[in-house]
């Protein structure tokens, strides 16, 4: 069985790894996408139906996701659970800024590892805005962006 402190020890090997938009390659290239499905693949986790989560799942989507498909793939292969329950690694679903056509438009189209930082909650993502994996607090900006929490199938405390 998988714990929740592994699934966390093994996100943070990919701290400081360049942002790529579907990169797969820990130290040398990841996206948001990547770091879960990369986590639950090195850890051999499958998915809510049964089926393994590979690095190479979901590699097909546009740099500026614009609809709910990232969030929509969490309902489907990890198991939602409300926000108020977050735990260290969970996978959270975040709206970000995006543009389309010069549109500046909101989606759940980010992921991130819940962590904790300092004490505190914290949250761990490949981030275009900082070029890499980094881990941080989860302050008030990213906390009010949260669309859904989801846990990996099988996980214990």
């Amino acid at each position: 069985m998988i714990t929740r402190k592994q699934v966390v020890e093994k996100a943070r090997e990919y701290l400081e790894t360049p942002f790529q938009h579907q990169g797969r390659l820990k130290g040398r290239a990841c996206d948001c996408v990547g770091i879960p499905l990369q986590v639950a693949d090195e850890l051999g986790i499958v998915d809510r139906n049964g089926v393994p989560m590979k690095s190479s799942d979901n590699a097909n989507y546009s740099s500026q996701p614009l609809n709910r498909f990232i969030h929509e793939e969490c309902q489907r292969r990890l198991i939602e659970k409300p926000v108020s329950e977050m735990q260290d690694g969970d996978v959270l679903t975040l709206r970000v800024p995006s543009r389309m056509e010069n549109i500046k438009v909101t989606a759940p189209c980010h992921v991130a590892i819940v962590t904790t930082v300092m004490g505190v909650r914290g949250m761990l993502h490949a981030y275009a805005g900082n070029r890499k994996v980094v881990e941080h607090v989860m302050d008030a900006k990213w906390q009010r962006r949260i669309e859904g929490c989801f846990s990996f199938p099988n996980i214990e405390d």
